[in-house]
Protein backbone atom coordinates (compact mmCIF):
# COMPACT_ATOMS: atom_id res chain seq x y z
CA UNK A 1 0.00 0.00 0.00
CA UNK A 2 1.62 3.55 -0.84
CA UNK A 3 2.14 5.73 2.04
CA UNK A 4 1.65 9.49 2.09
CA UNK A 5 3.31 12.56 3.30
CA UNK A 6 0.80 13.54 6.35
CA UNK A 7 -0.42 17.14 5.99
CA UNK A 8 1.99 18.84 7.60
CA UNK A 9 5.23 17.64 5.98
CA UNK A 10 3.64 17.15 2.18
CA UNK A 11 2.57 21.56 2.27
CA UNK A 12 6.27 22.71 4.17
CA UNK A 13 8.40 20.52 1.73
CA UNK A 14 6.55 22.08 -1.11
CA UNK A 15 6.83 25.86 0.74
CA UNK A 16 9.84 25.52 1.79
CA UNK A 17 11.12 24.76 -1.90
CA UNK A 18 8.96 27.66 -3.47
CA UNK A 19 10.36 29.87 -0.89
CA UNK A 20 7.17 31.35 0.59
CA UNK A 21 6.75 30.31 4.34
CA UNK A 22 6.94 33.38 5.48
CA UNK A 23 4.35 35.23 2.93
CA UNK A 24 1.98 32.83 3.78
CA UNK A 25 1.94 33.36 7.18
CA UNK A 26 2.38 37.11 7.25
CA UNK A 27 -1.05 36.67 4.47
CA UNK A 28 -3.28 34.53 6.68
CA UNK A 29 -2.03 36.82 10.20
CA UNK A 30 -3.29 39.68 8.24
CA UNK A 31 -6.49 38.06 6.81
CA UNK A 32 -7.57 36.61 10.18
CA UNK A 33 -6.99 40.19 11.70
CA UNK A 34 -9.74 41.91 9.61
CA UNK A 35 -11.77 39.42 10.24
CA UNK A 36 -11.93 39.52 14.61
CA UNK A 37 -14.42 41.69 16.45
CA UNK A 38 -12.01 45.05 16.36
CA UNK A 39 -11.46 46.95 19.23
CA UNK A 40 -14.12 50.09 18.80
CA UNK A 41 -16.89 47.19 18.68
CA UNK A 42 -14.95 45.07 21.78
CA UNK A 43 -15.07 48.41 23.84
CA UNK A 44 -19.06 48.99 22.44
CA UNK A 45 -19.87 45.34 23.66
CA UNK A 46 -18.08 45.81 27.03
CA UNK A 47 -20.26 49.23 27.87
CA UNK A 48 -23.62 46.97 26.81
CA UNK A 49 -22.64 43.90 29.02
CA UNK A 50 -22.45 45.99 31.75
CA UNK A 51 -25.35 48.41 30.81
CA UNK A 52 -27.13 45.04 30.41
CA UNK A 53 -25.61 43.70 34.41
CA UNK A 54 -27.13 47.20 35.95
CA UNK A 55 -30.79 46.19 34.32
CA UNK A 56 -30.71 42.73 35.30
CA UNK A 57 -29.83 44.20 39.09
CA UNK A 58 -32.59 46.57 39.36
CA UNK A 59 -35.04 44.23 37.48
CA UNK A 60 -34.64 41.12 39.72
CA UNK A 61 -34.09 44.24 42.70
CA UNK A 62 -30.87 42.46 43.77
CA UNK A 63 -27.63 44.78 44.84
CA UNK A 64 -25.18 45.10 41.62
CA UNK A 65 -22.68 42.80 43.19
CA UNK A 66 -24.90 39.98 43.64
CA UNK A 67 -25.32 40.22 39.70
CA UNK A 68 -22.09 39.21 38.30
CA UNK A 69 -21.54 39.66 34.18
CA UNK A 70 -18.61 38.12 32.45
CA UNK A 71 -17.54 37.45 28.76
CA UNK A 72 -16.69 34.18 27.90
CA UNK A 73 -15.81 31.94 24.94
CA UNK A 74 -14.30 33.85 21.80
CA UNK A 75 -14.68 37.14 23.73
CA UNK A 76 -12.79 36.05 26.54
CA UNK A 77 -10.36 33.69 24.47
CA UNK A 78 -9.59 36.40 21.99
CA UNK A 79 -10.73 34.17 19.23
CA UNK A 80 -13.59 35.80 17.58
CA UNK A 81 -14.19 34.98 14.00
CA UNK A 82 -16.77 36.17 11.72
CA UNK A 83 -17.34 34.00 8.29
CA UNK A 84 -18.75 36.85 5.86
CA UNK A 85 -20.13 40.39 6.34
CA UNK A 86 -22.72 41.54 7.30
CA UNK A 87 -22.56 38.43 9.72
CA UNK A 88 -22.75 39.54 13.82
CA UNK A 89 -20.10 38.18 15.95
CA UNK A 90 -21.34 35.89 18.73
CA UNK A 91 -20.42 37.20 22.24
CA UNK A 92 -21.19 34.70 25.04
CA UNK A 93 -22.13 36.24 28.57
CA UNK A 94 -22.24 34.94 31.74
CA UNK A 95 -24.20 36.24 33.98
CA UNK A 96 -24.28 34.55 37.60
CA UNK A 97 -27.08 35.77 40.37
CA UNK A 98 -25.21 35.44 43.49
CA UNK A 99 -28.15 36.74 45.65
CA UNK A 100 -30.56 35.22 48.76
CA UNK A 101 -31.86 32.35 47.58
CA UNK A 102 -30.63 31.55 44.23
CA UNK A 103 -28.75 28.58 45.40
CA UNK A 104 -32.17 26.85 46.23
CA UNK A 105 -34.23 28.35 43.02
CA UNK A 106 -35.51 25.54 40.76
CA UNK A 107 -34.01 25.73 37.70
CA UNK A 108 -37.50 26.66 34.96
CA UNK A 109 -37.81 29.21 37.47
CA UNK A 110 -34.61 30.92 37.54
CA UNK A 111 -34.11 30.79 33.86
CA UNK A 112 -37.40 32.49 32.68
CA UNK A 113 -37.44 35.29 35.90
CA UNK A 114 -33.76 36.08 34.25
CA UNK A 115 -35.34 36.05 31.09
CA UNK A 116 -38.53 38.22 31.96
CA UNK A 117 -35.56 41.29 33.75
CA UNK A 118 -34.19 40.82 29.40
CA UNK A 119 -37.69 42.92 28.94
CA UNK A 120 -37.88 46.43 28.39
CA UNK A 121 -35.04 47.30 26.66
CA UNK A 122 -35.77 45.92 22.99
CA UNK A 123 -34.95 49.53 21.37
CA UNK A 124 -31.62 48.91 22.14
CA UNK A 125 -31.09 45.05 22.51
CA UNK A 126 -33.74 43.70 20.00
CA UNK A 127 -36.19 41.14 21.38
CA UNK A 128 -35.09 38.09 23.52
CA UNK A 129 -35.05 34.58 21.63
CA UNK A 130 -35.06 31.95 24.18
CA UNK A 131 -32.44 28.90 23.43
CA UNK A 132 -31.25 25.99 25.45
CA UNK A 133 -29.28 27.64 28.27
CA UNK A 134 -28.98 31.06 27.47
CA UNK A 135 -31.65 33.72 25.96
CA UNK A 136 -30.36 35.89 22.86
CA UNK A 137 -30.34 39.21 22.18
CA UNK A 138 -29.67 40.55 18.84
CA UNK A 139 -28.55 43.97 19.66
CA UNK A 140 -29.64 45.61 16.15
CA UNK A 141 -27.61 47.47 14.15
CA UNK A 142 -24.52 46.22 16.40
CA UNK A 143 -21.55 44.38 14.99
CA UNK A 144 -22.20 41.60 17.53
CA UNK A 145 -24.96 39.93 19.69
CA UNK A 146 -25.44 38.02 22.77
CA UNK A 147 -26.14 34.86 24.14
CA UNK A 148 -26.92 35.57 27.97
CA UNK A 149 -26.28 32.63 29.77
CA UNK A 150 -27.78 32.92 33.67
CA UNK A 151 -25.86 30.45 36.25
CA UNK A 152 -26.35 30.26 40.02
CA UNK A 153 -23.99 28.82 42.03
CA UNK A 154 -23.42 24.46 43.00
CA UNK A 155 -20.49 24.26 44.87
CA UNK A 156 -20.90 20.11 45.37
CA UNK A 157 -22.91 19.86 41.80
CA UNK A 158 -21.37 17.61 39.67
CA UNK A 159 -18.28 19.19 40.98
CA UNK A 160 -18.99 22.77 39.46
CA UNK A 161 -18.74 25.54 41.34
CA UNK A 162 -21.76 26.61 38.74
CA UNK A 163 -24.66 25.53 37.22
CA UNK A 164 -27.19 26.49 34.46
CA UNK A 165 -30.64 25.37 33.15
CA UNK A 166 -30.62 22.53 30.88
CA UNK A 167 -34.28 21.29 29.42
CA UNK A 168 -33.03 17.57 29.62
CA UNK A 169 -31.06 17.52 32.61
CA UNK A 170 -33.01 20.38 34.67
CA UNK A 171 -29.31 21.66 35.55
CA UNK A 172 -25.93 21.11 33.93
CA UNK A 173 -22.11 21.94 35.68
CA UNK A 174 -20.61 24.58 34.17
CA UNK A 175 -17.01 26.66 35.27
CA UNK A 176 -16.51 28.85 31.32
CA UNK A 177 -14.04 30.91 33.63
CA UNK A 178 -12.07 28.10 34.14
CA UNK A 179 -11.93 26.75 31.04
CA UNK A 180 -10.88 29.98 29.42
CA UNK A 181 -8.25 29.93 31.68
CA UNK A 182 -7.09 26.69 30.65
CA UNK A 183 -7.19 27.48 27.01
CA UNK A 184 -5.47 31.23 27.69
CA UNK A 185 -2.66 29.13 30.25
CA UNK A 186 -1.65 26.70 26.94
CA UNK A 187 -1.97 29.98 24.32
CA UNK A 188 1.42 31.61 26.65
CA UNK A 189 3.64 28.35 25.63
CA UNK A 190 5.50 29.67 23.16
CA UNK A 191 7.15 27.58 20.17
CA UNK A 192 11.33 28.13 19.09
CA UNK A 193 11.65 27.76 16.03
CA UNK A 194 14.16 26.23 14.13
CA UNK A 195 14.68 29.01 11.38
CA UNK A 196 14.52 32.62 12.34
CA UNK A 197 11.61 34.53 11.36
CA UNK A 198 10.87 37.73 9.14
CA UNK A 199 10.27 40.11 12.04
CA UNK A 200 7.35 42.27 10.13
CA UNK A 201 3.59 43.09 10.99
CA UNK A 202 2.33 39.53 9.99
CA UNK A 203 5.34 37.53 12.53
CA UNK A 204 6.27 39.75 15.41
CA UNK A 205 8.58 37.69 18.04
CA UNK A 206 6.75 37.82 21.13
CA UNK A 207 7.11 36.90 25.25
CA UNK A 208 4.73 34.57 26.93
CA UNK A 209 2.32 37.20 28.18
CA UNK A 210 -0.88 36.46 27.13
CA UNK A 211 -1.98 39.75 24.64
CA UNK A 212 -4.05 41.87 26.08
CA UNK A 213 -7.48 42.55 24.12
CA UNK A 214 -6.10 45.86 22.00
CA UNK A 215 -3.23 43.90 21.34
CA UNK A 216 -2.75 42.50 17.51
CA UNK A 217 -2.09 39.08 16.93
CA UNK A 218 0.62 37.58 15.52
CA UNK A 219 0.39 33.86 13.61
CA UNK A 220 3.14 33.02 16.19
CA UNK A 221 0.12 33.14 18.85
CA UNK A 222 -0.65 30.23 17.04
CA UNK A 223 -3.23 28.41 19.03
CA UNK A 224 -5.39 31.07 18.83
CA UNK A 225 -4.64 31.39 15.17
CA UNK A 226 -5.52 27.91 14.75
CA UNK A 227 -8.52 28.02 16.35
CA UNK A 228 -9.84 31.34 14.71
CA UNK A 229 -8.99 29.22 11.20
CA UNK A 230 -11.55 26.09 11.68
CA UNK A 231 -13.84 27.99 13.29
CA UNK A 232 -13.72 29.89 10.01
CA UNK A 233 -13.40 27.23 7.82
CA UNK A 234 -16.44 24.68 9.88
CA UNK A 235 -18.66 28.18 9.31
CA UNK A 236 -17.80 28.90 5.92
CA UNK A 237 -18.50 24.94 4.78
CA UNK A 238 -21.80 24.78 6.56
CA UNK A 239 -22.96 28.36 5.53
CA UNK A 240 -25.03 26.73 2.41
CA UNK A 241 -25.46 23.25 4.28
CA UNK A 242 -29.35 22.88 5.08
CA UNK A 243 -30.67 22.88 8.93
CA UNK A 244 -30.37 19.85 9.81
CA UNK A 245 -26.39 19.40 8.43
CA UNK A 246 -26.27 22.77 10.45
CA UNK A 247 -27.54 21.25 14.04
CA UNK A 248 -24.86 18.36 13.75
CA UNK A 249 -21.81 20.45 12.68
CA UNK A 250 -18.50 20.70 15.05
CA UNK A 251 -19.55 23.06 17.72
CA UNK A 252 -16.84 25.77 18.70
CA UNK A 253 -15.79 24.13 22.36
CA UNK A 254 -15.06 20.24 20.98
CA UNK A 255 -13.01 22.17 18.02
CA UNK A 256 -11.01 24.75 20.95
CA UNK A 257 -10.78 21.90 23.46
CA UNK A 258 -9.02 18.84 21.07
CA UNK A 259 -6.55 21.62 19.33
CA UNK A 260 -6.12 23.04 22.31
CA UNK A 261 -4.77 19.40 23.67
CA UNK A 262 -2.67 19.15 20.91
CA UNK A 263 -1.19 22.15 21.43
CA UNK A 264 -0.16 21.10 24.94
CA UNK A 265 1.32 17.87 23.41
CA UNK A 266 3.73 19.44 20.84
CA UNK A 267 4.97 22.03 23.51
CA UNK A 268 5.62 19.31 25.95
CA UNK A 269 7.27 16.73 23.14
CA UNK A 270 8.28 18.88 20.16
CA UNK A 271 8.56 22.88 21.10
CA UNK A 272 11.57 23.19 19.29
CA UNK A 273 11.21 20.91 16.56
CA UNK A 274 9.68 23.15 13.73
CA UNK A 275 10.58 25.24 10.81
CA UNK A 276 7.42 27.50 11.52
CA UNK A 277 4.30 28.76 12.73
CA UNK A 278 2.76 27.52 10.02
CA UNK A 279 3.94 24.24 10.63
CA UNK A 280 2.61 23.69 13.56
CA UNK A 281 -0.87 25.16 12.39
CA UNK A 282 -0.79 22.24 10.39
CA UNK A 283 0.36 19.82 12.43
CA UNK A 284 -2.20 20.66 14.97
CA UNK A 285 -5.50 20.15 12.02
CA UNK A 286 -3.46 16.36 11.62
CA UNK A 287 -3.73 16.14 15.37
CA UNK A 288 -6.85 17.08 16.89
CA UNK A 289 -8.90 14.05 16.57
CA UNK A 290 -6.34 11.92 18.00
CA UNK A 291 -7.83 13.50 21.31
CA UNK A 292 -11.81 12.41 20.75
CA UNK A 293 -12.08 9.61 22.99
CA UNK A 294 -13.92 6.02 23.05
CA UNK A 295 -15.10 4.21 26.17
CA UNK A 296 -17.39 1.58 26.07
CA UNK A 297 -18.48 2.74 22.79
CA UNK A 298 -19.57 5.42 23.45
CA UNK A 299 -18.03 9.57 22.49
CA UNK A 300 -15.93 11.30 24.91
CA UNK A 301 -14.07 14.86 24.68
CA UNK A 302 -14.51 16.10 28.18
CA UNK A 303 -14.28 18.99 30.02
CA UNK A 304 -10.24 19.42 30.86
CA UNK A 305 -11.52 21.13 33.74
CA UNK A 306 -14.67 19.80 34.79
CA UNK A 307 -14.14 16.47 34.08
CA UNK A 308 -17.52 14.95 34.36
CA UNK A 309 -18.92 17.14 31.59
CA UNK A 310 -18.13 15.26 28.35
CA UNK A 311 -19.05 18.41 25.48
CA UNK A 312 -19.70 15.28 23.08
CA UNK A 313 -22.27 13.85 25.30
CA UNK A 314 -24.75 14.49 22.49
CA UNK A 315 -22.37 12.48 20.01
CA UNK A 316 -24.00 9.30 21.55
CA UNK A 317 -27.62 10.14 20.84
CA UNK A 318 -27.69 10.77 17.23
CA UNK A 319 -27.25 7.60 15.43
CA UNK A 320 -23.79 9.15 14.87
CA UNK A 321 -24.79 12.20 12.73
CA UNK A 322 -22.36 14.34 14.54
CA UNK A 323 -19.37 12.42 14.89
CA UNK A 324 -19.53 11.73 10.86
CA UNK A 325 -20.16 15.72 10.27
CA UNK A 326 -17.12 16.00 12.06
CA UNK A 327 -14.83 13.93 10.42
CA UNK A 328 -16.34 15.34 7.14
CA UNK A 329 -15.62 18.85 7.75
CA UNK A 330 -12.03 17.74 9.45
CA UNK A 331 -11.15 15.99 6.14
CA UNK A 332 -12.25 18.73 3.56
CA UNK A 333 -9.77 21.28 6.10
CA UNK A 334 -6.82 19.31 5.37
CA UNK A 335 -7.52 19.15 1.70
CA UNK A 336 -8.22 22.72 1.75
CA UNK A 337 -5.40 23.68 2.94
CA UNK A 338 -3.54 21.64 1.04
CA UNK A 339 -4.98 22.93 -2.07
CA UNK A 340 -4.86 26.41 -1.19
CA UNK A 341 -1.18 26.50 0.03
CA UNK A 342 0.44 24.74 -2.53
CA UNK A 343 -0.84 27.65 -4.74
CA UNK A 344 1.61 30.77 -4.91
CA UNK A 345 1.13 33.50 -2.72
CA UNK A 346 1.34 35.89 -5.78
CA UNK A 347 -1.59 34.93 -7.80
CA UNK A 348 -3.76 33.22 -5.48
CA UNK A 349 -7.16 31.31 -6.89
CA UNK A 350 -10.37 33.35 -5.25
CA UNK A 351 -12.06 29.72 -5.17
CA UNK A 352 -9.43 28.14 -3.25
CA UNK A 353 -9.11 31.42 -0.70
CA UNK A 354 -13.53 31.22 -0.62
CA UNK A 355 -13.50 27.50 0.35
CA UNK A 356 -11.23 28.09 3.69
CA UNK A 357 -11.80 31.83 4.66
CA UNK A 358 -15.04 32.34 2.95
CA UNK A 359 -16.48 35.32 0.85
CA UNK A 360 -15.46 37.75 3.48
CA UNK A 361 -12.09 36.33 3.92
CA UNK A 362 -11.83 36.73 0.04
CA UNK A 363 -12.09 40.53 0.26
CA UNK A 364 -10.04 40.93 3.77
CA UNK A 365 -7.32 38.91 1.36
CA UNK A 366 -7.44 41.76 -1.56
CA UNK A 367 -7.92 44.00 1.11
CA UNK A 368 -4.14 42.51 3.21
CA UNK A 369 -2.50 42.70 0.35
CA UNK A 370 0.94 45.16 0.41
CA UNK A 371 1.28 47.56 -1.91
CA UNK A 372 2.50 46.93 -5.06
CA UNK A 373 6.62 47.86 -4.55
CA UNK A 374 6.21 46.02 -1.23
CA UNK A 375 4.46 42.90 -3.02
CA UNK A 376 8.05 43.13 -5.60
CA UNK A 377 9.87 42.96 -3.04
CA UNK A 378 7.80 40.23 -1.12
CA UNK A 379 7.35 38.11 -3.75
CA UNK A 380 11.19 38.14 -5.17
CA UNK A 381 12.19 34.80 -4.36
CA UNK A 382 9.29 32.59 -4.97
CA UNK A 383 9.50 29.69 -7.49
CA UNK A 384 7.44 27.47 -9.68
CA UNK A 385 4.49 26.03 -8.01
CA UNK A 386 5.36 22.78 -6.90
CA UNK A 387 1.59 21.18 -8.27
CA UNK A 388 -0.41 22.69 -10.26
CA UNK A 389 -3.77 25.34 -9.92
CA UNK A 390 -7.03 23.43 -9.85
CA UNK A 391 -8.87 23.31 -13.09
CA UNK A 392 -11.23 26.28 -13.33
CA UNK A 393 -9.00 28.46 -10.62
CA UNK A 394 -8.25 31.01 -13.45
CA UNK A 395 -9.63 33.54 -11.14
CA UNK A 396 -6.63 34.74 -9.06
CA UNK A 397 -5.90 37.09 -6.38
CA UNK A 398 -2.48 38.65 -8.07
Amino acid sequence: MTTYPTLSKRVVDSLIAREEEQQWEQLISKLLRRLELDPAAREEATREYERLGDSIASKLSLPRHDVIVSPQGSMRTQTTISPRHPVKFDIDIFVELAGPGYDRVESETMFHGFGKALEGNEAITGEREEKRRCWRLGYPGKPFYFDVTPAVRGTTFAGGKLRVRDPDTTWAPTNPGEYADWFCNHAKERFTFLSPLLKSEGVVARSGVEPLPEESIGLDDILRRTVQLMKLHRDNMYWFADEKRKEVQPISVIIVTLVTHAYAELIKTSRSNFRSPLEVVLKLVEMMPTYIKRENGKYRVSNPTLPLENFADRWNHDNESRANEFDKWHKRLEVDLDILLHNSAKAVPEANVREVFGSAGVEAWKASRPKANVLDGLLASAGPLSSPVMPGSSDTLG
